[in-house]
């Protein structure tokens, strides 16, 4: 039955009151629809136009989607929820269960190199029409929203050290970690304007700590110095601002020490 949650709650919560009257009726249509393909998609999202849904959840049964969960979970390691809640529930490792919003976020960051966006819009901003054609194509290699999730909990792990000795400016990790992503994209292809495909051919392993704690020393340069000059706001908001990502973009491209070439 689809969308019949609510109607056997209240048939069930009817006799579990004492409801006694059984000569009522109860009008079904049944729509028999393939089991995958447009028209059963057409009706899921026909029938749940009325209910309150998450960012993305009508979605989920497209075939791109479909195809992430797939390559994530059988080649890269990770719980791709397509419909929220579903791995958690399960009782799968939180750290390997990531959501559509999540991803979303990291591929705008590492991939598009845009990290003010990724912090700056909310789950529903990030899976609108425009910004979702933007990360879902079908043109897209699968391969890429694994390198997405890889380089984000590389650097998730490493900031988690690095703040045990040396806080981090405005103690939230979020501000660094999408910064970080983007610069990587930079130091790993050493290059101005990498492509999906220039992504896809580094060397994960090149994101060593050394690395990382040379771009960390960067980012952190690069906040104390618009600090200094800005009365715009702490770390929080001059993250979230399309000059500061410009600002980092300079920042890694003009050392010679990272060797980004033309």
């Amino acid at each position: 039955m689809v969308n019949g949650l609510q109607t056997s709650h209240e048939i069930y919560s009817h006799f579990q009151n004492g409801g006694h009257h059984r000569d009522r009726s109860l009008l079904v249509k049944i729509v028999v629809a393939p089991e995958s393909g447009t028209a059963r998609d057409r009706i899921i999202r026909a029938t749940n136009s009325q209910t309150q849904l998450p960012a993305g959840a009508l979605r989920a049964t497209e075939s791109i989607q479909k195809d992430i969960e797939e390559s994530l979970n059988h080649a890269g390691g990770y719980y791709y929820e397509r419909r929220a809640g579903y791995y958690r529930n399960l009782g799968f490792p939180l750290d390997r269960v990531v959501s559509m919003a999540r991803l979303a976020r990291e591929f705008t960051a590492f991939v598009l190199r845009e990290p003010h966006t990724a912090l700056r819009h909310s789950d529903a901003l990030l899976l609108d029409d425009q910004h979702y054609a933007r990360i879902f194509s079908p043109r897209q290699d699968l391969d890429i929203y694994r390198l997405c999730l890889d380089v984000h909990t590389r650097l998730r792990t490493f900031l988690a050290r690095y703040g045990e000795d040396r806080p981090l400016l405005g103690d939230s990790v979020e501000n660094w970690l999408h910064p970080l992503a983007a610069m990587s994209a930079y130091t790993l292809t050493r290059l101005r304007q990498p492509t999906p495909r220039d992504l896809l051919n580094i060397d994960l392993d090149h994101l060593s700590d050394d690395l990382m704690s040379r771009m960390t020393g960067t980012l952190e340069q690069t906040f104390k110095g618009v600090l200094r000059r800005s009365k715009a706001g702490g770390v929080d908001r001059i993250a979230r601002t399309a000059g500061f990502t410009t600002k980092i973009r300079q920042a890694v491209v003009s050392q010679s020490r990272y060797h980004i070439e033309g």
